[in-house]
């Protein structure tokens, strides 16, 4: 006897389809995981691992406030990784340190005003008052916004332990795989078709592609998704240099621990170049010169590593979250841009809400596919 079909076949095992496909099994469903390479090595890979919220978004508004309820939920998530998998995936509320020159400081402290005017615990930092958050800037970088609640987590540590833990629910994880079509049957989805002709059955497919996302034949809606590139490269240390977060003109800093010493991971170019994953010297040494102006004891530091990888990006900057419209059965959590690790939870979170039949959550409504006929 053929086994029963899955409920539920999530395409894509970044840290956005392996949270949802983790939140679906525990929930119950019968989830099916297929990613074209291997799970979290994609854009997940190359990630900082900030959770900033008020340092990404741009104002006040739905954006932020899902950002905000995905950042409360990230300790959680670290916790019951590091009790089910063992794994440290290196959570830290490190807080993050916006820097700007006093002369050019004009958007840095409407933004300091935005966010106090809404209550969220900031603070403006002038002259030496900068260094007391982190010793190491250099002394021209005189204004600060202090956001104390932000966080990291290690990219590199979190996609193993999510896969781990994956299969430890249950989840039948299929890699080197790679999606071609929906399947469809009038208005509803029955499953997906694979690039060597198989197909997986399904009541429900949750579309978590990233870049790839807009590739796949029969969606009931074009998606205008792009890849935009992001270089980046880490530094080896001595010891520590930065408590936390620190970003400025050009470049933003995390501190990050490796099994082969501390690490200063620098990043990131935006590019619109396609599927290109190169590194080019030009952009690797315009970051590093950026890092060195911010903190001067970077100079000289040994490269450890380059890389780029592949932001999802829809034209207004939002994610693509929820059912579609005209297809039942098709569900997208997709195009996170810069945020996907961020977003992560609270994605998983409505995923789940979806396809529990309850009413939606109205004030994720922007987010929706209906955006995009």
């Amino acid at each position: 006897m053929n086994p029963s079909p899955p409920d539920v076949a999530v395409v894509g095992a970044g840290v956005v389809g392996l949270m949802v496909a983790d939140t679906l099994a525990r929930e119950g469903a019968r989830v099916t995981l297929v990613d074209r390479g291997r799970p979290g090595r994609g854009a997940t890979w190359a990630a900082g691992g900030m959770l900033a919220p008020l340092g990404e978004a741009p104002g006040p508004g739905p954006f932020l406030a899902f950002a905000l309820e995905s950042l409360g939920l990230w300790e959680g998530w670290a916790e019951q990784l590091r009790q089910r998998t063992g794994s440290d995936v290196g959570y830290v509320r490190c807080g993050k340190l916006r820097v700007a020159r006093d002369d050019d400081a004009h958007d840095l402290r409407a933004r300091a005003r935005w966010q106090r005017e809404e209550g969220h615990d900031v603070a403006w930092l002038e002259g030496a008052g900068v260094r007391t958050v982190e010793a190491a800037l250099a002394p021209e970088w005189g204004a600060g916004l202090h956001l104390p609640d932000h966080a990291r987590v290690d990219p590199r540590r979190l996609a193993p332990a999510l896969e781990a833990a994956v299969r430890a629910s249950g989840v039948d994880v299929r890699t080197g795989v790679e999606v071609r079509s929906l399947v469809r049957s009038e208005d509803a989805v029955t499953g997906v078709e694979l690039a060597d002709g198989k197909s997986i059955e399904a009541d429900t497919v949750v579309l978590a592609a990233g870049a790839w996302s807009g590739g796949i034949s029969g969606l009931p809606r074009r998606l205008p998704l792009r890849p935009i590139k992001g270089q980046m490269l880490s530094l080896a240390l001595d010891r520590p240099i930065l408590g936390g977060l620190v970003a400025g003109p050009g470049a933003y800093l995390i501190p990050r621990e490796d099994p082969d010493g501390p690490l200063m991971v620098v990043g990131a170019t935006m590019e619109d170049a396609g599927f290109d994953t190169a590194t080019d010297g030009s952009s690797i040494d315009g970051l590093r010169s950026a890092a060195e102006a911010l903190v001067p004891a970077l100079a000289g530091r040994p490269e450890r590593e380059r890389w780029a990888g592949l932001r999802p990006a829809l034209p207004d900057g939002l994610p693509l979250i929820g059912p579609d419209p005209e297809l039942d059965g098709l569900v997208y959590a997709t195009g996170h841009h810069r945020n996907g690790i961020l977003l992560a939870p609270v994605t998983a979170r409505v995923v789940a809400g979806a396809l529990s039949g309850g009413p939606p959550d109205s004030r994720w409504a922007a987010f929706g596919p209906a955006r995009f006929p």
